[in-house]
């Protein structure tokens, strides 16, 4: 599956979502995380507001996806991420990447 993580770099889940000029799109599947490709965004934030229209472009542009990895997240862009079926994670804050799309990989597909 594939999952987007905002990312400022260093390898960490360092992000806000509405801050974001980028996501990392990673392959996250039993064997692992692999990152495939940077999917740019025009960063959804405006100062206390956001721009309705460049959340949808995220939106767009994350197509796919299964979630989100983001530092923070607000309510709003969560939900219209939820309605989009992409899943917003937010709990693994400054956290390295690969190991935590691994725990939340693990815990959200439990080996039967």
């Amino acid at each position: 599956m594939l999952v987007a993580v905002a990312t400022k770099g260093d390898g960490q889940i360092n992000q806000h979502f509405g801050h974001a000029d980028s996501f990392a799109i990673y392959e996250v599947g039993a064997s692992g995380a692999c990152f495939i490709e940077q999917r740019l965004v025009e960063h959804y934030c405006q100062g206390g507001y956001g721009d309705e229209d460049k959340r949808e472009a995220i939106l767009r542009t994350l197509a796919g996806c299964s979630a989100c990895f983001v530092a923070r997240v607000g309510n709003g862009p969560a939900e219209k991420l939820a309605a989009a079926g992409i899943e917003a994670v937010s709990e693994y804050p400054y956290a390295a990447i690969e190991a935590s799309l691994m725990a939340w990989f693990a815990k959200s597909r439990p080996v039967t």
